[in-house]
């Protein structure tokens, strides 16, 4: 499944910095970058906001059903990756245990999703 980043272009890092709105760099940062080469590398993906989208897995297992209610719970795994600080981190991954539950349910036409 895909798992979108949770800061989109809107987010505003502390410094007011984003993907969409905001400032383009930090207002103390001009110093490092008054000669145009040297400072542009480290401050690259500080500054460079992205909205990223990665790849993820889930495994889930039904441990029991109610056919009369339609109802079922079961556990469920899923791996993925986390946030990267909307470009300027490195992503880890993430491994999410847990129980879900359920409820089946006749379509009708009648529902509003």
């Amino acid at each position: 499944f895909r798992t979108p980043s949770y800061r989109t272009g809107l987010f505003l890092d502390p410094k007011g910095r984003g993907g969409t709105t905001g400032y383009d760099m930090a207002v103390a940062l001009p110093g490092m970058e008054a000669d145009g080469g040297e400072g542009q590398d480290e401050l690259f993906a500080e500054t460079n906001k992205v909205f990223q989208v990665t790849d993820g897995s889930i495994e889930m297992a039904v441990d029991k059903a109610d056919p009369e209610s339609g109802e079922f719970s079961g556990v469920f795994v899923s791996e993925q990756l986390s946030d990267t600080d909307m470009g300027s981190k490195q992503p880890k991954k993430v491994l999410l245990k847990g129980i879900m539950f359920g409820r089946v349910a006749e379509v009708d036409g009648t529902e509003d999703y």
